[in-house]
């Protein structure tokens, strides 16, 4: 529903309660094409610049950028209010009813895959844009800084600096086994103990395993920018699809990209449950944003198979793998998933919470009132436990 820019968004009745109050698990911040480039150096900014910079020289950037107050929830991209400005994002937020949003980088994350010093030195100039545009909103718009972990000393240097400069949020690669190892190896524990005792949550976001073909495959494979599956499974003509010219130049939407998305994510958190490192820091935080939901529940009864299994062969957990992903472990379901079939075929109802994708297309016109359809078929406090309660895993000092 459009909005003026003085009034906030008006919600159907199950959502009005929350407004102001909401813990939004997913944003993005854009940046203009020089500024892009600046950033990314030697690498190749890839189709979002190239994206920005012409669509910003036309004639639908000035009108799109005159209604995006009035139009809070339906301008997206680059000219949606607050999308590159953080002074901006902060009154956004309040139109939107978000008291707070992670927020993330949007470029092709190759800096935070690709294991080269140049792609280090670019995460470390984007983590230092974002570190200042996150205190240009005062905190609100917390931006989750790019750990490349293809070294564990550049991950380890990298990660302490952020942390010492005021990070809420990391994100990390999920492409490749990080140094070579699994992420449950011994070799990363001092990384989520720092993480753990920091209190600061750590993220695998849509794209951290690759991307299909934001970029030409030539320029991916010369960069050496890993992803997985790796991308051949994805090569048929059927199955291609282009980002489109449009607001926001997101990634691909594809017949295959979606289906498999998430697989990078969910190996990763196998690893890391049945790993043990959630019994070695149970206090550690951890997100997967904007890869869906529908895979949590089907990974978890299988988790938990297996543990039960392993416990009559003398391989115990503390918990139940379900138990370790209620405590430790956050994702945000798209919002045309069927969040009351999950639950009532899975549970996990602790595991969900909500995100807008703002300013993405994907995230929709109205991502409130989309949800509320799947909310009106739970028991009425859940409202709550989605909206603002699951998130403050991710939000921890609010």
């Amino acid at each position: 529903m459009a909005t003026s820019s003085t009034q906030p968004y008006q919600a159907t009745s199950l959502v009005q309660p929350f407004l102001g109050k909401i813990l939004d698990g997913d944003g993005h911040m854009y940046m203009d094409a020089s500024t892009l480039k600046e950033i990314a150096g030697t690498l190749d900014p890839g189709h979002m610049a190239t994206f920005v910079d012409a669509y910003m020289a036309g004639p639908d950037y000035v009108t799109d950028r005159a209604r995006n107050q009035s139009e809070i929830w339906a301008v997206k991209g680059i000219s949606a209010f607050g999308a590159a400005d953080a002074h901006e994002r902060s009154r956004a937020l309040d139109l939107m009813g978000m008291r707070s949003q992670l927020v993330f980088y949007n470029t092709g994350s190759g800096e935070g895959r690709i294991n080269s010093a140049e792609a280090r030195a670019a995460c470390s100039r984007y983590n230092d844009y974002g570190l200042a545009w996150q205190k240009e909103t005062g905190g609100r718009a917390r931006v989750a800084m790019q750990i490349n972990m293809a070294t564990f000393e550049g991950a380890m240097t990298e990660l302490k600096r952020v942390l010492k400069a005021g990070a809420k949020c990391v994100t990390l690669p999920a492409a490749e086994p990080p140094a070579g190892v699994s992420p449950a190896n011994e070799l990363w524990d001092p990384f989520w103990a720092l993480l753990e005792e920091a209190n600061v949550p750590a993220t695998i976001h849509l794209g951290a395993g690759g991307l299909l073909g934001n970029k030409a495959l030539a320029v991916l494979n010369a960069e050496g920018d890993p992803m997985f599956p790796e991308r051949g499974w994805g090569d048929a003509t059927a199955l291609r699809g282009q980002p489109a010219n449009r607001p926001g130049g997101e990634e691909a939407i594809s017949p295959y990209y979606m289906m498999v998305a998430h697989q990078s994510s969910e190996l990763y958190l196998v690893t890391m449950i049945m790993g043990s490192v959630f019994e070695r820091f149970p206090k550690l935080r951890f997100g997967v944003i904007e890869c869906g939901a529908s895979w949590l529940g089907p990974m978890v009864e299988r988790m938990n198979l297996w543990a039960e299994f392993m416990g009559k062969v003398g391989r115990k957990y503390s918990l139940k793998p379900s138990e370790f992903v209620a405590r430790n472990v956050r994702v945000t379901p798209f919002w045309n998933e069927n969040l009351a079939l999950m639950i009532e075929r899975y549970g996990l109802e602790d595991a969900y919470m909500f995100s807008t994708d703002y300013p993405h297309l994907e995230g929709s016109r109205d991502p409130l009132g989309k949800f509320a359809i799947w909310l009106k078929d739970l028991p009425a406090d859940y409202a709550q436990s989605f909206f603002v309660d699951n998130a403050k895993l991710l939000f921890p000092d609010l």
